[in-house]
C-alpha cells in the first residue's frame, strides 16, 4: 500500500521538537506567554503545537523578529559564533555559481554556464559542490529570494525535512530544478517535495523522474 504523505504536518512536528525548547530557554514557557507576546489566539497555538495545524510565514515572522528565532536556527544553518570561527584557520575552495533555483514552480533550464566563480570557506569536505541563487517565495522564510545556496552531491542517506535541489529529467536537452524539502519513502521509490509556504502544495514524485537530487548543504543571507 502506497505511503499517505502529510507533508506539512511533519515539518511542523521538526519546527516544533526545536522551536518549543528555544522559547523555554528564553522564558516562554506555556502557550499563553507565547500567544500574548505574539499577539496570537492561545488555542490556535495550542493546536500548532500538538501537530493538529501549520505555523504561518507571519507567525514564524513574528517569533522570528519578536524572539529571534529563525528557521535558519530552527534548521541548523545557525553562522559559527565568532570565537568558534577565530579558533582555527577557514580554508576556502573555489565553486562555481552556475545560476538560479526557483523556489516555486520548477524552473526550466536552471543549469546555466558558471560565470563566476566565488572562493568560499570550509567548503573542502563538500563533493562537486556549487552554488545557486534562490528565487521565488515558496520556502520563506527558510530561504528567501536572493539567499545564495551551497549544494552538493550527497554520498549518504538524505534525511527528510532536508532542503534540496531536485532536478527533473523533462523535454529533452532540458532540465527542471526546484529548491524544495524532501521526503523519500524508499520502499516505493516515491518522493515528495514541499514547501514551507502552504500556498504551494506538496507534489510527489517516482524516483525516475530526476537526473539527481543535491542536498542544500548552506544557506548564504545577505545582511540588509
Amino acid at each position: 500500500m502506497t505511503k499517505k504523505y502529510v507533508k506539512n504536518r511533519a515539518l511542523t512536528k521538526k519546527i516544533n521538537s526545536r522551536l518549543f525548547p528555544m522559547l523555554a530557554a528564553n522564558g516562554i514557557t506555556t502557550i499563553y506567554g507565547l500567544a500574548k507576546s505574539l499577539d496570537e489566539n492561545a488555542g490556535s497555538l495550542s493546536k500548532i503545537k500538538r501537530g493538529l495545524s501549520d505555523w504561518t510565514i507571519e507567525q514564524l515572522d513574528k517569533i522570528k523578529n519578536i524572539h529571534g528565532i529563525s528557521m535558519d536556527m530552527l534548521f541548523g544553518f545557525d553562522p559559527k559564533n565568532k570565537a568558534e570561527l577565530e579558533s582555527k584557520p577557514l580554508k576556502f575552495r573555489r565553486i562555481p555559481v552556475l545560476g538560479y533555483a526557483d523556489c516555486g514552480s520548477p524552473a526550466a533550464n536552471w543549469y546555466d554556464n558558471a560565470e563566476r566563480i566565488i572562493d568560499l570557506a570550509d567548503a573542502a569536505v563538500l563533493v562537486n559542490p556549487f552554488m545557486l541563487i534562490a528565487k521565488g517565495d515558496s520556502m520563506r522564510p527558510y530561504i528567501n529570494p536572493g539567499d545564495k545556496l551551497v549544494c552538493s552531491e550527497h554520498t549518504e542517506k538524505i534525511k527528510d525535512n532536508t532542503a534540496v535541489v531536485a532536478v527533473f529529467k523533462s523535454m529533452p536537452d532540458t532540465l527542471e530544478a526546484n529548491a524544495k524539502l524532501i521526503s523519500w519513502d524508499r520502499r516505493n521509490k516515491l518522493i515528495t517535495l514541499y514547501s514551507i509556504n502552504t500556498k504551494y502544495p506538496p507534489t510527489n514524485h517516482h524516483e525516475n523522474e530526476f537526473v539527481k537530487i543535491y542536498k542544500v548543504n548552506r544557506i548564504i543571507r545577505d545582511v540588509k
